[in-house]
């Protein structure tokens, strides 16, 4: 089946702007960790322990 130019172009078009609409986010995350300095992937385990508030235990009623 052939497809007429006007809607082969038009189903690129729409691709391609599908792709660029769902790599935006992806590309501005890791333009914000460049220019921030930011590396929330090395962060040590042991701040987040601390940073995490204390697990409160129930208490039993007699």
């Amino acid at each position: 089946m052939k497809l007429e130019p006007a809607t082969q172009k038009r189903i690129v078009k729409n691709a391609l702007l599908s792709l660029l609409i769902y790599a935006l986010p992806i590309v501005l995350m890791f333009a914000t960790f460049y220019f921030t300095g930011q590396r929330p992937w090395e962060k040590k385990k042991q701040e987040q322990k601390i940073s995490q508030a204390p697990v409160k235990s129930k208490s039993v009623n007699p």
